[in-house]
């Protein structure tokens, strides 16, 4: 069997449920996940559906893969909140170190944006 998951066949066949109606289970005899019905069902639902919809909500995945590597690099939101705090301060050397704290933290979210482009997974 090609490639499904619980995803594809929810979406394929929503009205069947996981651990209710069948498993998803892989015997480790190289044809990969395989559907086992838990009771008879009539008609029993196409496989090929259940790839298609798999396929389709992997590449939804995979198209916003982006956003989690994203958060997992960005600087901590205290760098940026902690540097607007100093711009505010009347000390002009404190207000000049907020705003150099500013434009480190824009200029390494931009890097990150470029590094993880939307739509592309690295």
């Amino acid at each position: 069997m090609a490639n499904i998951n619980a995803h594809g066949m929810a979406r394929a066949f929503p009205q069947y449920k996981l651990d209710v109606d069948y498993h998803l289970v892989d015997f480790h005899d190289g044809n990969g996940v395989q559907l086992v019905w838990l009771h008879e069902h009539d008609p029993t639902p196409d496989l090929n559906s259940i790839e298609a919809e798999t396929a389709v909500w992997q590449a939804e995945q995979d198209a916003i893969a982006y956003r989690d590597k994203r958060v997992a690099e960005y600087p901590p939101m205290q760098d940026y909140i902690d540097a607007q705090v100093k711009k505010a301060s009347s000390d002009p050397v404190v207000r000049e170190a907020g705003l150099a704290q500013e434009a480190a933290y824009i200029s390494a979210c931009a890097a990150i944006k470029t590094k993880y482009p939307k739509g592309e997974s690295k």
